[in-house]
């Protein structure tokens, strides 16, 4: 199977599936990140009742989306979660997984899955840790 292709022009009608009604969770880095690049995070960030940070959504869509031109206007400095999708983690099954949203999932291959998952798990364990902190 060939590495994972967004393939959104097609599959997703010209729509950043992956980009609508996100829940992306964000560790104090990204949040750093983001606010380098002149996003003062009072705009882009919102706080769980559980103490995690999430991108904000502004009218269905991730705060960074822009929706005429239909790409994330902070892509080289993304959270690292957007960095790792379609691949996410699972917390029922303790495992990672492809977002059964994400249109092109199908490119996706079991190599791929497992080596992101490492990774995902180490973000999964900071965004925890930096939770509890808070």
């Amino acid at each position: 199977m060939t590495p994972f292709v967004c393939n959104h022009e097609g599959a997703c009608d010209g729509v950043k599936t992956c980009c609508m009604e996100t829940e992306m969770t964000l560790t104090k880095s990204d949040i750093e990140r983001l606010e380098t690049v002149d996003h003062p995070k009072e705009r882009f960030l919102i706080r769980t009742t559980d103490g995690f940070y999430q991108l904000r959504n502004v009218d269905g869509h991730c705060y960074f989306y822009d929706p005429e031109k239909r790409i994330c206007i902070v892509y080289t400095s993304r959270p690292d979660g957007c960095r790792f999708y379609p691949i996410i983690y699972d917390a029922r099954r303790h495992r990672c997984i492809v977002d059964k949203d994400c249109p092109s999932r199908a490119t996706v291959s079991q190599q791929e899955i497992r080596k992101a998952c490492r990774d995902i798990r180490v973000l999964v364990e900071r965004l925890i840790e930096e939770a509890h902190e808070r």
